[in-house]
């Protein structure tokens, strides 16, 4: 996740605020939250868990992106599925540079870019709890070992998330196209 911000699915905010909100809101952690876009106000002395987090943010921005296993994908056709990425699939306008999601592409440093749940054919109910009320674009690297897609899980594999946007957004890729954009998303 290092580089990417607003890492949470809605773009509430970093990893920090995702570990702080989880470690005392969820998890039941001593420590203190407060968000006022949710109107939640947790404050308990002594603060045990913020003290704590700075390590776990270090931990977790100091982890690599592993490669995908070798012969867990067909070059030639990853090369192919490279320029419907780009090109024809339209991918590349919303999981764009190195860690292929445009949520930082705003031109203010603190609003992330976002999308309507209906922009991207997604259900909206985790994005109404949320404090944006919207879906950031998911960073792709490492994404042949995150399956089952999208934040409610509703895609089970690659192949249906690239119908899912073949279909949201009139793409009309062919059988041989959508195959070969899967095997570069294995790449990633």
């Amino acid at each position: 996740m290092k580089n990417v911000g607003f890492e949470t699915y809605t773009g509430d905010g970093p990893i920090s605020y995702w570990n702080s909100y989880v470690g005392v809101s969820q998890m039941g952690g001593q420590g203190n939250f407060n968000d006022d876009r949710i109107d939640l106000f947790i404050e308990q002395s002594p603060d045990l868990v913020t003290p704590k987090l700075g390590a776990l943010l270090d931990y977790q921005l100091g982890l690599h992106t592993p490669k995908p296993p070798a012969g867990t994908f067909n070059r030639q056709a990853a090369n192919r599925g490279r320029q419907l990425f780009r090109k024809e699939a339209r991918c590349a306008s919303c999981h764009s540079g190195p860690t292929y999601t445009d949520v930082l592409s705003s031109p203010h440093a603190t609003v992330p870019v976002l999308y309507e749940p209906t922009e991207i054919g997604t259900e909206p109910v985790y994005a109404t709890r949320s404090a944006t009320g919207k879906y950031r674009a998911t960073p792709l690297r490492a994404l042949w070992q995150h399956a089952p897609y999208f934040h409610d899980g509703s895609a089970a594999n690659l192949a249906a998330v690239v119908e899912h946007y073949n279909t949201q957004f009139g793409l009309k890729l062919t059988a041989a196209q959508k195959a070969d954009l899967v095997e570069f998303l294995k790449t990633l």
